[in-house]
């Protein structure tokens, strides 16, 4: 008999039997994954765990607790973690039992998110050297993220007993806390110390129902320092997602930034309060006030990151500001101890490295209302821009408020191509008065023009090292008339005078060009109603020290002139007069008169081209 050829079939059956057996593979799938026995797991688990802390981990036991479902509960006992060897004896953690349930499909991504955790007596001891190392993880810092945080799906917590305890060489700072959560809410307390200062630390977070935004206050209190957040988060335990206000004091910023890591600076005792808020990776800095030492504090900021860099925008305002109050008191005690040693100086020994803000931009904002110096000082108010770029910070626009008139300009710093930090200063000083800068020497109106390259690691470096210009020139003053008679080496005049006569100013120019950190007179001179004076010589601005000669000739006759040249040596801030020979003893004295009497004095002196000089002197560039 032939052979009979079973009927093709239809496209259509052809479809539903393929989606058919599709079905029935995913149905399996989806069992298996639901019944899924997540003991097999331990090893995986024991190995995942061991590569990232860089110890052997076990974990004695590890179940599913329920036997079906997509958020199945798993519990681990005997879960020990070695701690690192260079951390010392003990363990990183010990955990006598947690169980925690989860998402499969979060799991499927590579994610574990346990929406429902317990932990019953557990012991955690984290350890930072000195040299930046940390025991939780294995090889180097991974590069920051700018991803969003992403907000935990926990529905509840339990903590039992749970203790940590914290040592950090780097930041000299260790902590000892006791935590328990559970149907009352989360509790946290211990002690501990910040730089050596004792502390108390506590926590507390209302119970925790998932959706909802989570109350919280956390605080480290101490004689030294004391730093608060009082807040909610978004969700419960949502630390990338929250808003609170914050208060600090503290002897010292420094004691502050041990526990924040901001970077900020030592400081005088600080009294501040802000509102926060955090938005992963970004932060948000509102209502800042409060003070340090005699300085009063005002303003806010936003920190974003991207991109590996951040970026903080704000504005800082004050009524009274005084710089020593940002420094602490062991810093203000070096640099007391370092004039000591060295001697009064005018170029300040500020760093200007930009090394440790090279992945930082932004833009700052700076008004003060009244300058606080330990002494008298003509710069009353400061406006300032301060811009930061890729390792080039940029001050402008600048302007310093003086007793009377202005100081405006620019300053930058480039560090841009990894060589030394480059300064450049711009200033200018407009309807200012000389005598606010030195008073009892002239008065009249300071009109000034400041122009300076350099490189070097501080100010003081980089001047030192510069080149540039700088001007200063006063027209149609006053000055003491004894000071200018001996200024023009008439001595007779200058010991005869009253010392609180005045005489007329014509002008004071003075001009110092600047190469390779010499500063070089060009001119330097002062004309007035009685004489004529002029110097010639250099500074060397890495040391400060004068080397001048200057040379004065009185418009009339004198009875005692001064013959030859007088030296000016020592420092701008303690300078040294050498008179010439002649005038050291009496004989010379005697033949001064004599030259006087016989009319062989050289001739008397004729004003000066008070405005050529002061244009070329100003003509700085």
């Amino acid at each position: 008999m032939p052979e009979t050829i079973p009927p093709a079939l239809s496209p259509r059956r052809r479809i539903r039997i393929v989606i058919a057996s599709l079905a029935a593979a995913v149905a399996v799938l989806l069992i298996a994954l639901a019944a899924f026995p997540w003991g097999l797991l331990r090893g995986p688990a024991e190995r995942a765990l061991s590569r990232h802390y860089g110890q052997p981990a076990r974990i004695a036991v590890l179940d599913r607790v329920d036997r079906f479902g997509f958020h199945p509960i798993v519990e681990a006992r005997g879960v020990r973690l070695p701690q690192a060897r260079w951390a010392g004896a003990g363990e990183l953690a010990r955990i006598d039992r947690v169980r925690a349930r989860f998402s499969v499909w979060a799991m499927l991504t590579g994610r574990f998110e346990p929406v429902d955790a317990t932990i019953e007596g557990g012991r955690i001891g984290f350890a930072r050297a000195a040299d930046g190392r940390v025991n939780w993880r294995d090889g180097p810092k991974p590069a920051s993220s700018d991803r969003r945080g992403e907000r935990p799906m926990l529905e509840q917590i339990r903590l039992n007993d749970v203790r940590i305890t914290y040592k950090d060489a780097k930041r000299d700072r260790d902590f000892d806390v006791v935590l328990n959560a559970g149907s009352a809410g989360l509790r946290l307390s211990g002690t501990g110390h910040v730089k050596r200062n004792p502390v108390t630390l506590t926590a507390t977070g209302a119970p925790i129902v998932a959706g909802r935004p989570w109350p919280f206050r956390a605080a480290i209190d101490g004689p030294a320092v004391a730093i608060s957040f009082v807040g909610r988060m978004d969700g419960p335990l949502d630390i990338n997602h929250l808003t609170a206000k914050a208060t600090a004091r503290a002897d010292d910023l420094a004691l502050v930034d041990a526990i924040i890591e901001a970077g900020l600076m030592g400081t005088q005792p600080v009294r501040l309060s802000a509102q926060v808020r955090r938005d992963r990776p970004d932060w948000r800095i509102s209502g800042l006030s409060g003070t340090i030492g005699r300085s009063d504090v005002a303003g806010d900021a936003t920190i974003v990151k991207r991109d590996g860099r951040t970026r903080i925008d704000g504005r800082i305002t004050s009524r009274r500001f005084a710089f020593d109050d940002i420094a602490s008191d062991a810093g203000l005690a070096k640099a007391a101890a370092k004039r000591a040693r060295f001697g009064l100086r005018l170029i300040p020994d500020t760093a200007i490295d930009l090394d440790n803000v090279r992945r930082t931009d932004g833009r700052l904002s700076v008004k003060v209302d009244r300058l606080m110096w330990p002494g008298p000082s003509p710069i009353r108010s400061l406006d300032a821009v301060i811009m930061v770029d890729r390792s080039r910070l940029e001050i402008a626009p600048l302007r310093m408020g003086l007793t009377h008139g202005t100081m405006a300009g620019r300053i930058t710093v480039d560090q841009r191509g990894g060589r030394p930090p480059e300064l450049k200063v711009v200033l200018d000083i407009d309807r200012a008065s000389f005598a606010d800068f030195l008073p009892g020497t002239i008065d009249g109106p300071l009109t000034g023009r400041a122009r300076v390259t350099g490189r070097g690691l501080t100010v003081r470096e980089a001047i030192g090292r510069g080149d540039g210009a700088v001007a200063l020139v006063v027209r149609e003053g006053t000055i003491g008339a004894r000071t200018a008679s001996l200024l023009g080496q008439d001595v007779g005049r200058g010991l005869t005078t009253d010392k609180d006569k005045q005489t007329g100013l014509r002008c004071m120019v003075a001009r110092l060009d600047i190469r390779g950190g010499t500063a070089r007179a060009n001119p330097v001179l002062i004309d007035s109603h009685r004489a004529l004076t002029r110097a010639r010589g250099t500074i060397d601005l890495k040391t400060e020290r004068l080397a001048f000669a200057v040379n004065g000739a009185p418009k009339g006759d004198s009875l005692l002139r001064l013959q030859g040249t007088i030296g000016a040596r020592g420092t701008i801030k303690r300078p040294a007069i050498e008179l010439p020979e002649k005038a050291k003893s009496v004989g010379g004295i005697l033949a001064m008169i004599g030259d006087a009497i016989a009319d062989k004095q050289e001739p008397a002196a004729t004003d000066a081209d008070c405005a050529g000089a002061a244009n070329r002197a100003l003509g700085v560039h």
